[in-house]
């Protein structure tokens, strides 16, 4: 992936252009809400309700590894991210507290992550309480 500098405020772009196929998801999910001619959901929208719910179903059927890949290729760019509203706050909250919590799933995402992601999942388990588990790095 090129070293491009993931914004906060572009992220929503960002990800669509590294995913278009899922651009219809995301429109299924908020249609009733944004007319997406005009704008778009708001990050934490995108990222809590369609990429989470997502990367967990991927995660649970281990189907279709290779967008699991990809997805986590960009969760690594955004952990590698200057802006901390993208690397600690979006990245953190919306994708991986939920992860962390749900030990197996985590496990589960462990070879798909890039080393920020690691370290930051092994500081996320120690602050919830559960230095266990994550995976030990091999």
């Amino acid at each position: 992936m090129n070293q491009r500098q993931l914004e906060f405020g572009r992220i929503q772009e960002a990800f669509l252009m590294d995913f278009p196929e899922l651009r219809e998801a995301i429109e299924n999910e908020f249609k009733l809400d944004f007319d997406f001619e005009r704008e778009m959901p708001g990050a934490y929208l995108v990222f809590e309700d369609v990429v989470k719910k997502l990367v967990f179903k991927l995660l649970d059927t281990d189907e279709n590894q290779i967008l699991l890949a990809r997805l986590f290729r960009f969760f690594e760019e955004m952990a590698n991210a200057s802006d901390p509203n993208v690397s600690r706050d979006l990245l953190g909250i919306a994708i991986l507290e939920p992860l962390v919590a749900r030990g197996e799933s985590v496990c589960r995402a462990w070879k798909y992550m890039g080393p920020t992601m690691k370290e930051m999942a092994r500081a996320e388990a120690v602050s919830q309480g559960r230095p266990d588990s994550v995976s030990p790095d091999s």
